[in-house]
């Protein structure tokens, strides 16, 4: 997976000084982040810079404690013995083992019964990991990454995190990454990026990007911070013919379309007249389709034109009719 870290605002170029900074040493690092802040891609851009070219002879083991249950999640990071009831007849190691002269990587920690939060604690602290089902411990040497979605306090104030372990990781390396939302000049940068990388996947040459498209981006709240803005640029590109960028329907409205463009033409900005005014009428007809349940005749009307231009609207802006939704 990709390690870049993408971005120009002051945040992220902090972020990036304190990943060259961690690759001095091994200590173990906490990073803190909302859902899909790319707190993943941080990690993997520790390991990176700690290893550099020899990367590859540095095992880099991750797992996320959110999506797997409790008992799954210790045999997956300490491993168990043949015979270990519930377990599959064979030995098998665990990450720790496997990531001996590299990184282990526990992503959201706070999802991890207090069971197993204290069995990673002792781990940090004694770097000793022991096969469930064995009485023999194996000393590694491994960095411990761990994310979390809030800091130590807030987790620990919650009841989410084990008090001994909120201490020793209050002694951690700390990386915080900030919301999508709280760094809007990142997200024309990453759309670029994005755009080339998907378009790359696919084979098919760059779609053209407009300023007003961005402009709708950069001002969307990304409740999902990176991970939905990505999945936002998967769907327009689908969207997107003639090698133009096609926003999908829900992230644009003909009120924003206004306020937007009225916005551009005060501020003297550069913007796309045909685009937007596009994206309005779009706005304006799926509406009054929708409040007459997709009846042409009456929304015709109601829109004062008549159903031969509705018609020609629908297909010139490539809005579905209520055969093809259905």
């Amino acid at each position: 997976m990709d390690a870049t870290i993408i971005g120009k605002s002051k945040s992220i170029e902090h972020l990036k000084k304190q990943i060259v900074g961690l690759a001095n040493n091994s200590k173990d690092v906490l990073i803190v982040g909302e859902p899909g802040v790319g707190k993943g891609v941080v990690a993997r851009g520790i390991h990176a810079g700690q290893f550099g070219e020899n990367g590859e002879k540095h095992p880099f083991m991750s797992v996320n404690a959110s999506v797997i249950d409790d008992r799954e999640l210790e045999a997956v990071l300490f491993g168990f013995e043949k015979g270990v009831p519930g377990m599959p007849p064979t030995t098998k190691r665990g990450l720790f083992e496997l990531a001996d002269g590299g990184t282990v990587l526990i992503e959201e920690l706070e999802e991890a019964s207090f069971r197993n939060q204290m069995k990673i604690l002792n781990f940090i602290q004694e770097r000793v990991t022991q096969r469930m089902g064995s009485d023999e411990g194996k000393r590694v040497n491994a960095r411990v990454i761990v994310t979390m979605k809030k800091s130590p306090d807030e987790l620990l104030a919650s009841h989410k995190l084990y008090e001994d372990l909120a201490k020793r990781l209050a002694q951690c390396e700390s990386l915080m990454i900030p919301p999508l939302r709280d760094r809007p000049e990142d997200i024309p940068v990453l759309v670029k990026h994005f755009v080339s990388d998907i378009c790359k996947d696919l084979g098919i040459k760059d779609v053209a990007l407009d300023i007003n498209a961005i402009d709708v981006l950069v001002r969307h709240p990304w409740k999902e911070n990176i991970r939905e803005l990505k999945a936002v640029i998967d769907k327009s590109i689908l969207f997107s013919s003639g090698g133009k960028f096609i926003l999908p329907p829900e992230l644009t409205d003909e009120k924003t379309e206004v306020v937007k463009m009225i916005n551009n033409v005060i501020t003297g900005q550069e913007f796309v007249l045909d685009n937007s005014l596009d994206l309005i009428e779009k706005g304006i007809i799926e509406r009054a389709l929708d409040k007459f349940g997709f009846n042409q005749s009456r929304a015709a009307s109601f829109l004062g034109m008549t159903e031969q231009t509705l018609r020609y609207k629908l297909k010139r802006l490539a809005i579905p009719s209520a055969r093809q939704r259905h």
